[in-house]
């Protein structure tokens, strides 16, 4: 069972990643939603969106190298960077604010990138 020390780690890895991922200099986005999932995994899993936090940032990823993604570097860039963005307004004191942050997630609309063709992630009932 997690503490509630664990939570407020969990929550500053996942600014620290959203940081990262906002700026991410010479990494690649990629790369850093990767490293990013990995530790919600190891780390954070029993926290109460650990899970959520792997998948998350795992769907980052998989822009990328997923078939069912869009195949695509600079999506994947854009998605890490709208994460990111959601991510760092969202008002950590507020576990109403956190909990609706990572539902929102979970739905199709939030992978939508605008007025591009949709991906299958987007119409996926089960995203």
């Amino acid at each position: 069972m997690p503490t509630s020390d664990d939570e407020l780690r969990f929550l500053e890895a996942m600014t620290r990643v959203a940081q990262a991922a906002e700026d991410p200099g010479n990494q690649r986005m990629y790369d850093l939603a990767i490293g990013g999932a990995e530790q919600f995994v190891s780390e954070y899993f029993d926290c109460s969106h650990g899970g959520n936090a792997y998948a998350l940032w795992m769907g980052v990823s998989d822009e990328y190298d997923d078939p069912r993604g869009r195949y695509s570097e600079e999506a994947c860039e854009a998605m890490g960077r709208k994460v990111a963005n959601e991510w760092l307004a969202v008002d950590q004191s507020s576990s109403v604010a956190i909990d609706a942050f990572f539902a929102r997630w979970q739905t199709p609309e939030a992978w939508s990138l605008g007025a591009e063709p949709q991906s299958p992630w987007e119409v996926s009932p089960t995203r």
